[in-house]
């Protein structure tokens, strides 16, 4: 099989939402190339030995690379596009996209230098062909595979560092939208009992599984294809998904929850931050964090709703 590559020229600003965009309509993976992230580890303390000078230059230019079936209908996504172009409040760029045909052993075996381990509070996630000297963190290994969920991006991370401010001990989450399975793996391993988590993406719910199992925390996650079951409480619940399905959410999300529940939302762009927020209303506001153009809230259940 052959991938159609759809690269969309863009801005630092515009990168992530073209990648949601490059997501929404299929994209099997996303690749970012950023002049200005180079810059800014050149800044870092991380030590160089030498570095490609032609990498070094700011020159404004941002691309974002998405992965598709050779022969995918990508119309709709050229549409998104031109609306983001048309009404973006901000400078997302020219956003001209160039296609190329990629083989997929070439893909599957490149894109893989783009990941590394990433610390988020006591978690540390680690692709699972990466090596690592055991320190501190609590290790979660992730093959990202098809599936969204890696801890690179913003959205993710607040979920984690939102988790890991919770004392999980002998708690039942919930992760409704798991992705790769990331944040519940993450919850089981910050010791919740158990995590049940839910995506209606049969290539979620395997990639999750075999994610479960990579971390040897399967007795204690339960990995559901559809919507999570009514006739369950949790002491935690997580959901990482758009802004309008989360909003659908809080009419019922009550439920799933005993008095004194935390709800952990992410995924919500800064234009539907209030929105979401006001959605949820009816539950005590813990904290609202902000990491670019994304924004992520902790609630707690103050009622037993049934």
């Amino acid at each position: 099989m052959n991938y159609c590559m759809v690269t969309v020229n863009t801005t630092t600003a515009g990168s992530d939402i073209v990648a949601c965009l490059l997501i929404e309509a299929g994209s099997e993976g996303v690749s970012v190339k950023d002049s200005a992230d180079v810059a800014e580890l050149i800044k870092s303390d991380v030590i160089w030995d030498y570095i490609d000078e032609s990498l070094v230059r700011d020159d404004g230019c941002v691309t974002v690379s998405g992965f598709f079936d050779e022969n995918a209908d990508l119309s709709p996504l050229m549409k998104e596009l031109e609306l983001l172009k048309e009404r973006s409040e901000f400078d997302v760029g020219s956003l001209e996209t160039v296609k190329s045909i990629v083989r997929s052993q070439d893909w599957e075996n490149v894109w893989k230098q783009y990941y590394r381990p990433i610390e988020i509070g006591k978690i540390v996630i680690v692709p699972k062909w990466i090596k690592r000297e055991r320190d501190e963190h609590i290790e979660v290994r992730i093959d990202p595979g098809m599936a969204f969920g890696t801890g690179s991006h913003e959205t993710t991370a607040m979920c984690l560092k939102l988790l890991d401010g919770i004392d999980l001990r002998e708690m039942a989450v919930a992760d409704i939208g798991c992705g790769s399975g990331i944040l519940g793996i993450a919850a089981v391993k910050l010791g919740a009992k158990k995590c049940v988590m839910t995506d209606i993406d049969q290539q979620a719910v395997q990639a999750a599984r075999s994610n479960a199992e990579l971390n040897g925390v399967t007795d204690r996650v339960q990995i559901i294809c559809g919507e999570l079951p009514e006739t369950q409480k949790f002491d935690v619940l997580t959901a990482n998904i758009t802004a309008d399905v989360l909003i659908g959410l809080s009419e019922k999300v009550g439920k799933y929850l005993v008095k004194g529940g935390k709800i952990i939302l992410s995924g919500i762009i800064n234009a539907r931050a209030d929105e979401v927020c006001a959605a949820y209303g009816r539950y005590k506001l813990l904290q609202r964090i902000k990491d670019g153009e994304w924004q992520a809230f902790a609630f707690e259940n103050e009622e037993d709703i049934r």
